[in-house]
């Protein structure tokens, strides 16, 4: 039986903010003609907006409620809150559901197991292993509680991730000034809390990206100024264009990549794995960069760093739906261009679109030629 859906209580505010309006033209895509149709149909829409109108940012409390899995909250009886599900699948909510009711049944055996050490804020949702999830959707929920909320003196509660991003969470909570003993770490099974405050409105994947985002942004990148020195050669790159590459994924990467960033590196562009780089050094390197290209992924968060204006070009397969990168280049007014781009091989992800990539010779000649860094690499669509 599915659980009985809830929706937020409307007298629970402790916070509402307004998030502004903002514009966000289509983005230029050379080879628009390549999208699949269910792709365009799944981004169209929102690339068609042109204008987000101002919204508001809800921090209301919930009591004693359940968490489970990636952010899923049900109430104390095992009723769910319909809008905390974010893509998940109906079976993916009935199994929850049925562990949620199973944890219930077991407070009857063990007692009262509820945590009631104070007010806990939820950074889980769905994509807890992805970096750019955490750093565009859940860590900005941190940093508005404790930039806004100090007082209630807050805890955080967050995935527990695998390495390299385990680390990186931690530093970025560390860079807001947030201590890891207000840190509480939950895997998929329930957990029950006295009181869970939820932040609603600041993302919708897929849909929409607050301005406020960028505030937690921001603030990482104030953390790290004055650091540079500190982080190694990589970021004494700053000031040069990047290109970012995906070499150790092992999917979604380019055809004969080495050859490419050979090239690259003749250009003057500095190639770059962020995920081998400290968070500090991430920041610093793509604040400082005279232009960004690579491809869709989530090392390409980073680009929530650039400065307004700095040219960033995403390389995106034929067959992804995605606005991601592209909410992110408005909010920052980056100057953002797609190229979308033949798959070759077989899939080696999760996802249908991913393949490897095939840029071609007249793509790889305006993104590695000289104007990179200072002129747009496409034409509107």
């Amino acid at each position: 039986m599915p659980p009985t859906p809830l929706c937020l209580p409307t007298d629970g505010d402790l916070l509402v903010l307004p998030s502004p309006a903002f514009d966000a033209p289509p983005p230029r895509i050379r080879h628009r003609d390549r999208i699949t149709d269910a792709a365009l149909r799944a981004m169209e829409g929102t690339w068609g907006m042109g204008r987000f109108a101002e919204r508001r940012v809800r921090v209301l409390r919930l009591r004693d409620v359940w968490v489970a899995r990636e952010g899923l909250v049900f109430d104390r009886d095992g009723a769910l809150y319909r809008d905390t599900v974010t893509q998940h699948s109906p079976v993916e909510v009935a199994e929850t559901h049925d562990a949620v009711l199973a944890a219930i049944d077991q407070v009857g055996i063990d007692g009262n197991a509820i945590d009631r050490t104070g007010p806990v804020v939820l950074c889980k949702k769905r994509g807890v292993g992805n970096y750019g999830h955490w750093m565009m959707e859940m860590l900005p929920r941190a940093h508005l509680v404790h930039s806004r909320c100090p007082e209630l003196e807050a805890r955080f509660l967050v995935a527990e991730a695998p390495e390299p991003l385990r680390s990186t969470m931690a530093a970025s909570l560390a860079l807001l000034g947030i201590a890891p003993s207000r840190i509480v770490a939950a895997g998929n099974a329930p957990r029950r809390f006295a009181e869970l405050l939820l932040v609603e409105g600041l993302s919708e994947h897929g849909v929409y990206m607050s301005p406020l985002v960028m505030d937690c942004a921001d603030a990482l990148a104030r953390a790290v100024e004055g650091q540079a020195a500190m982080m190694g050669p990589a970021v004494m790159q700053a000031g040069r264009p990047l290109f970012v590459t995906r070499q150790a994924a092992g999917f979604r990467r380019l055809v004969e990549e080495d050859a490419l960033l050979m090239r690259a590196q003749e250009a003057g562009i500095v190639p770059v794995e962020p995920a081998l780089l400290p968070l500090p050094a991430q920041i610093a390197l793509f604040k400082g960069a005279a232009g960004i290209a690579g491809v869709m992924g989530a090392a390409l968060t980073n680009i929530a760093f650039a400065a307004p204006g700095t040219p960033v070009t995403a390389l995106a397969p034929a067959g992804m739906p995605d606005t991601f990168f592209w909410f992110i280049a408005a909010l920052r007014g980056l100057d953002y261009t797609e190229i979308r781009c033949v798959p070759a091989g077989p899939v080696r992800g999760n996802m249908p679109w991913d393949t490897d990539l095939v840029l071609d010779p007249e793509d790889a000649a305006a993104l590695f030629g000289p104007t990179f860094a200072a002129a747009p690499t496409g034409e509107p669509s």
